[in-house]
């Protein structure tokens, strides 16, 4: 591992610890795991959120977002609703429940957060932003390769069924 690597790979790591909102065993605060919180801040973020969009969102199996939803739902934290257009279409919404929990949970890292930013010059906050949207799009485009198949492996797939037929 590079220098560059290493030192970005401890940095964010103090960060995610510093200002995330789960502790070591990946309990978020109040018992619900990193997933369930993903999730309810996938839903927070759209008024229909189906499951395939939150499957997607919060990287799982769409049978695994089933288990996410069917547990905070449990917890009386979101709700399913039928599409009043296609009642094939479940989409999840947080309850009152879910809109306190979320907001308790993300309110002391964004606290911290605003401190640490208010110290720094507007134009290194600035560099910041747009240094980490640069970073997220990156890893955003090598997710996006790294699931599309490439044409030699779909290439050997083809050769490879015909030899086995």
């Amino acid at each position: 591992m590079d220098e560059q690597t290493r030192q970005l790979a401890e940095l964010l790591e103090n960060m995610m610890c510093d200002f995330g909102t789960h502790n070591l065993s990946s309990n978020c605060c109040e018992n619900i795991s990193h997933g369930e919180f993903r999730a309810l801040r996938t839903m927070s973020r759209s008024d229909k959120c189906t499951m395939q969009g939150i499957s997607k969102s919060i990287a799982v199996t769409k049978s695994g977002a089933t288990r996410i939803v069917s547990r905070l739902e449990e917890k009386d934290l979101v709700r399913r609703v039928h599409d009043q257009n296609d009642a094939r279409i479940c989409c999840v919404q947080l309850s009152k429940e879910g809109k306190s929990l979320l907001s308790r949970i993300t309110e002391e890292p964004a606290k911290k957060m605003t401190t640490v930013l208010e110290a720094m010059a507007p134009d290194m906050r600035q560099i910041l932003l747009i240094g980490l949207r640069a970073f997220a799009e990156a890893a955003m485009n090598q997710k996006a390769n790294d699931d599309t198949p490439s044409k030699s492996s779909k290439v050997n797939r083809k050769i490879n069924d015909k030899e086995t037929s």
